[in-house]
């Protein structure tokens, strides 16, 4: 993963998001277009085109973006 700025994290929000998946422009700006204070960002691309899942993990000082296997979320999530 590498940093990045609020834009590139944006860009990679929308370029791989999806309105079927549930990020939407609505989600993006309840969550992550004015942040209560300051936050990093990180951002992987997807390592291969079987990584279609965009994930995104956050805690009190940082957002993550990376992306997983239909198959590899399935496991983690037991569905």
């Amino acid at each position: 993963m590498k940093e990045a700025s609020k834009a590139e994290f944006k860009e990679m929000y929308f370029k791989h998001g999806g309105e079927r998946d549930g990020w939407s422009a609505s989600y993006w700006e309840q969550f992550y277009e004015n942040p209560p204070k300051p936050m990093k960002y990180q951002v992987e691309e997807p390592p291969s085109p079987e990584h279609t899942r965009m994930m995104i993990v956050s805690d009190a000082a940082e957002h993550r973006l990376f992306f997983m296997t239909e198959e590899a979320e399935e496991s983690f999530f037991g569905r």
